[in-house]
């Protein structure tokens, strides 16, 4: 297959109107900000016409499209991006915490986290995940990742407590850990210290009244904790969120992962997360084209929920 040509900025937009999207005079600029790929390829899907599209062999869009009606959904999106970010730090503060604490909790010494007797056995391992991924690689790879990053973080905290004490205890090292490497860990903790974990969430977030929160199986944990780990990631890489769908099975999208963060956030914390989401939305439905998308995932159902208070009751 040939490269694709290099095109000025007059010939992108050339190309766009004889694919049937409306142009103006803002056009020319945007793409030379904020770039082609970013915009058409990332958000062209919803405004394609798929039969004319298939028959031309090329991009077709649907008629009334404009270029301002993807440059929309782009910006909804980037911003989108910027506020589920802020709330998704709040949740993996919590589950760092919680993981360090409960583990420290169970096994005091300092650099318990490198002896493998620590976590969880390999039955219960295979009992907890069932994807068929190898314990003992596991377990090497946990330990070996923990034990480099003790030895050879520039981090000031990490060098201090490992040039002062000789040891870095995991609520130090826990701060200079991924989100992912706190999934991994969480995975492998013993079945109790796991439980320990869940009722510290619960605890720090003042869900202990709450019937409908109050309960929060490992299970739970584990499956919700992946979820987040990938939307952050996903926010983090400047990903597309709004029509993202992660999991085993890509099964989870973006309004499933709300109901999940609100596990990890105060009460507080999350009405004001769905103020400002709904903030956010409110902004964009206006739009007639964008709220077709976003109806389409479930969006505007979510701002409905949260206007006529049904969401919190």
């Amino acid at each position: 297959m040939p490269d694709k040509p290099f095109l000025t900025i007059d010939e992108q937009v050339r190309l766009l109107e004889s694919r049937g999207l409306g142009v103006d005079a803002d056009t020319g600029s945007t793409l030379m900000r904020e770039g082609y790929y970013s915009i058409v390829n990332g958000y062209k899907d919803p405004f394609l016409d798929i039969g004319k599209s298939k028959k031309a062999g090329e991009d077709r869009y649907l008629e009334g499209t404009s270029f301002s009606d993807l440059y929309t959904l782009f910006t909804f999106d980037r911003e989108l991006r910027s506020l589920t970010f802020r709330y998704l730090i709040l949740a993996e503060a919590k589950i760092k915490t919680a993981v360090a604490y409960a583990f420290s909790n169970a096994h005091r010494a300092s650099e318990a986290y490198l002896l493998q007797t620590n976590y969880c056995d390999e039955n219960e391992f295979a009992s907890a995940r069932k994807n068929g991924a190898n314990f003992a690689q596991e377990i090497a790879g946990l330990t070996s990742v923990l034990g480099r990053r003790v030895s050879n973080s520039k981090s000031d905290f990490i060098v201090h407590y490992r040039n002062s004490y000789g040891a870095v205890p995991i609520w130090v090292l826990v701060n200079d850990l991924t989100f992912g490497n706190i999934e991994h860990f969480y995975n492998l903790m013993k079945p109790k210290d796991k439980s320990a974990v869940c009722k510290i969430i619960v605890d720090s977030t003042g869900r202990t009244g709450s019937h409908k929160l109050g309960f929060f199986s490992v299970d739970d944990a584990r499956v919700s904790i992946e979820v987040l780990v990938k939307f952050r990631n996903v926010c983090a890489h400047d990903e597309r969120l709004y029509c993202a769908k992660v999991g085993g099975r890509k099964n989870v999208n973006y309004i499933r992962m709300v109901w999940m963060l609100e596990r990890y956030l105060t009460e507080n914390e999350f009405k004001r997360f769905i103020k400002d989401l709904t903030g956010l939305l409110m902004r964009y439905v206006e739009t007639y084209a964008i709220k077709y998308v976003l109806n389409q995932i479930g969006f505007v159902e979510l701002l409905q929920k949260s206007t006529d208070g049904s969401l919190f009751e």
